[in-house]
């Protein structure tokens, strides 16, 4: 099966090589997969960049809301100290 398996993947290697390596549409063939190979690419960088930017939003707002809860119990703890010491 091993055996099979490399000459069918060798015929395909050869194959292909042909086709994009043929003298008359050769370098077409090469500028259209470039071209789209780059679309790809630009795709893919969009959405990352997209992805990106909505998870660091997403941890501003996590961090802006933990100092908010950290401020609101530093009041509290004041507020509570302050009444402790008021009735002593």
């Amino acid at each position: 099966m091993s055996k099979l398996l490399g000459v069918i993947v060798s015929l395909g290697v050869g194959a292909g090589a042909a086709y994009m390596l043929d003298p008359e549409r050769g370098r077409h063939r090469r500028t259209l997969v470039r071209d789209k190979a780059m679309a790809a690419t630009n795709r893919m960088r969009d959405a990352l960049d997209g992805k990106t930017r909505h998870w660091s939003n997403l941890a501003r707002g996590y961090m802006a809301e933990a100092r908010g809860l950290f401020a609101r119990g530093r009041r509290t703890a004041h507020a509570a100290s302050a009444r402790i010491e008021g009735r002593a």
